[in-house]
């Protein structure tokens, strides 16, 4: 879709290290991020985190999600020739080139350790936002990237962060609403 363009420009191929998407429901922000996730782990080895605020969502939004339109789970879009295993208990893929890209949740602060390089925050308003604090200095060691996405829940940490990336000129920003 076209309103999805911009952030994947901003990542794939501005390098572009943070970005946050305030997106409409059924938007496609998973699907979008998952897109942004394949390519960049396929352009660099490393490890690659999609949080969820809880591994259940995850789970149940991302990895095992039926997609009405292709009547696939979300997860199989990425293409099966990059894909040289698959851990269904531990939601972690490894692709070809040796990169990995896991699934996880927020809910125990268990986010650091594996060192990524890319992380995904879907669904961002239900963080805790210790999260973010606990990954940040692990990206800015090593030139990271973070992705935030989701739908407003009123005024929160969330809600701050967008405010906050909408100031500052190394972010990418995006709100999208049903209009």
């Amino acid at each position: 879709r076209d309103y999805q363009r911009p952030v994947m420009r901003a990542i794939c191929e501005e390098g572009v290290k943070r970005a946050i998407c305030v997106w409409h429901r059924r938007a496609g922000k998973d699907k979008t991020f998952l897109n942004i996730l394949a390519i960049q782990a396929m352009q660099k080895m490393a490890n690659y985190v999609y949080y969820f605020p809880t591994a259940t969502l995850g789970r149940k939004a991302l990895w095992d999600a039926i997609d009405a339109e292709s009547r696939m789970r979300v997860i199989d879009h990425l293409p099966p020739e990059i894909i040289k295993k698959s851990n269904e208990q531990q939601m972690k893929l490894t692709l070809i080139n040796d990169s990995t890209i896991q699934v996880l949740g927020t809910e125990t602060l268990d986010v650091v350790g594996g060192n990524p390089y890319g992380v995904i925050f879907s669904e961002s308003a239900q963080h805790n936002p210790l999260a973010w604090d606990y990954v940040r200095p692990i990206l800015a060691e090593n030139n990271g990237w973070a992705l935030f996405n989701g739908t407003p829940r009123g005024k929160n940490w969330f809600h701050d962060l967008l405010r906050e990336a909408r100031l500052n000129p190394s972010w990418f920003s995006q709100v999208l609403t049903v209009e």
